[in-house]
């Protein structure tokens, strides 16, 4: 018996299970991303548009100025989206929205995502919103709140400490 009365001998109290995000959750995070990502997407749009019209300030300069900014937006807002989530979830393991719910990204066994985790991630996603959301939805039922791009790159979605 120590001082306290406690038996020495006694294991430890195990880890304690890491508490995962649910889905409502999670899509708030989404949510807060897409706004922020369009946001910062529409601002580097509309410099490209100003800077592009600066050339010929001419009021006519500005519709092949704007379809070029549209064709310029077409071909790569889906870049700019693979960017801000490789970029955030390899670095931090938490894009903004997290940031801002209190989430993390985290491999199965606790480590931290590596960029190439990232982007298997990242082509999971993609996967799991092809067919109607399903592999997203899948969260709701899953054990451990998984959406099937979790389970492809062996990673969850866990609160952080400080939530």
């Amino acid at each position: 018996m120590t001082s306290k009365g406690i038996d020495a001998s006694m294991p430890e109290e195990p880890a304690s299970q890491p508490q995962y995000a649910g889905f409502l959750a999670r899509g708030i995070a989404m949510g807060i991303d897409i706004l922020l990502i369009h946001f910062l997407y529409f601002g580097c749009l509309c410099a490209v548009a100003a800077t592009v019209w600066g050339y010929s300030p001419h009021w006519l300069a500005l519709i092949p100025s704007l379809l070029f900014c549209l064709l310029l937006f077409l071909l790569t807002f889906p870049l700019f989206i693979a960017v801000y989530f490789l970029a955030l979830h390899g670095w931090q393991g938490q894009t903004l929205g997290k940031m801002f719910m209190g989430l993390r990204v985290v491999r199965t066994d606790g480590g931290e995502v590596t960029p190439g985790l990232a982007f298997l991630r990242l082509i999971g996603f993609a996967l799991s919103c092809l067919p109607l959301g399903l592999g997203l939805f899948w969260s709701i039922i899953d054990r451990e709140k998984c959406a099937w791009h979790d389970h492809l790159a062996a990673t969850r979605v866990v609160m952080t400490a400080s939530s």
